[in-house]
């Protein structure tokens, strides 16, 4: 709400200050000719005071009547049958202050506009304008609900090649560059999407039956009540506790220990299975080659959900079988890009975290180890 209040504030000042700067301007211009008019005589002295306060009855009229163009401006809409991609490319490469995306998965990033919309997104955030982009979380009830509104899309598989091409368009960046390119994960169910540019907006809602970018848009003026409410919509899932930034999404920060030691800490790629979850522990191949799987423990910066058991500890068992191999593999692929095994790049190293509980529940663990296969080794691909 407080960041509602000051983008409204922000702009509406910022029209006065126009305002407030013309007003005064044209009375300065009619001070000067009324002076001027008062050290003169005959005809150019009756020509100067008439022209002056003819110049103070602008500034009044100025100042009274722009106020209702201004409102008249703000508050109309205009109608597009359909998303146009190249348009909206072309406004975000000449935006000069803000370009803010509220979608569940966009289809700019697909297709052949996508690259001719990351060439816009490198221009406007070269020119020093914030990008702000929130997407749908890929594994939330939401894009579940959403993938049975429109099939035969596959919603999710759309929101993590998103994710991945942004992640990539990010790493591209130089560091001071890539501050001003902010892109976060919403979980909660998608009310409108939104494309900002500067202080104007293309905006739609979520049809049944085909994907939001194919349904009529409405261009509208941020500072208007219905850009205000998309604004605020925007802002409060922006801000919400259970939104995650991107780097959270790519990677996973954990220490790994032996005996209560932490060997090494460290960021590890990770993906979401329906029965839990796993990570590729290529990073930590030299440990697991000293001491195998078994006794050792990974500690997680925030806490993890596997059915219904929260926390922050796990063992690490290997993934068993090829048919489960394969799936892990290419859920891996799917959000990482594929794996390079030539050249540049390593093999991926498939393991499934083991909720480690304590006390009396810590047969449990045990239990999950035994069914995952628990042992010294782990699927490399």
């Amino acid at each position: 709400m407080g960041t509602r209040i000051t983008g409204v504030l922000r702009r509406r000042l910022r029209w006065r200050g126009r305002r407030a700067a013309g007003f005064l301007g044209l009375l300065a211009v009619s001070a000067a000719l009324l002076a001027w008019g008062r050290v003169v005589t005959g005809y150019n002295q009756e020509l100067l005071l008439n022209i002056g306060a003819s110049i103070v009855i602008v500034a009044f009229s100025y100042a009274i009547v722009d106020p209702l163009f201004e409102e008249l401006r703000r508050s109309r809409v205009e109608e597009h049958p359909h998303f146009d991609d190249e348009e909206f490319s072309a406004h975000v490469a000449a935006a000069s202050s803000t370009v803010s995306i509220m979608d569940i998965g966009s289809h700019l990033l697909e297709g052949p506009g996508r690259d001719r919309f990351l060439r816009a997104l490198r221009t406007a955030l070269g020119n020093g304008v914030l990008v702000r982009v929130l997407l749908l979380d890929p594994d939330s009830a939401a894009a579940s609900q959403r993938a049975e509104e429109i099939r035969p899309v596959n919603v999710r598989e759309v929101i993590v090649d998103n994710l991945r091409r942004l992640n990539e368009f990010a790493e591209s960046l130089d560091a001071e560059t890539r501050a001003r390119l902010q892109v976060r994960i919403y979980d909660a169910s998608p009310t409108v999407h939104m494309f900002r540019w500067d202080d104007k907006a293309l905006i739609s809602f979520f049809p049944v039956g085909v994907r939001a970018s194919a349904a009529p848009h409405l261009e509208v003026f941020m500072g208007s009540p219905l850009g205000e409410f998309v604004e605020s919509r925007f802002d409060e899932l922006w801000g919400h506790p259970s939104t995650r930034r991107l780097d959270e999404y790519i990677c996973l920060p954990m220490a790994l220990r032996y005996d209560g030691v932490v060997l090494r800490s460290c960021l590890v790629h990770f993906v979401v299975l329906p029965d839990g979850w796993c990570i590729d522990g290529s990073p930590i191949v030299d440990q697991l080659t000293d001491h195998g799987t078994g006794p050792l423990e990974v500690e997680l910066s925030r806490p993890l959900v596997v059915d219904g058991w929260s926390g922050t500890r796990f063992r690490l068992a290997r993934v068993d079988g090829d048919a489960q191999r394969a799936r892990v593999f290419a859920l891996f692929d799917v959000k990482y890009g594929p794996r390079r095994l030539a050249g540049p790049g390593r093999a991926r190293l498939a393991l499934r975290l083991i909720p480690r509980l304590e006390a009396a529940g810590d047969d449990v663990g045990s239990a999950l180890s035994a069914s995952d296969g628990a042992a010294p080794d782990a699927s490399v691909a």
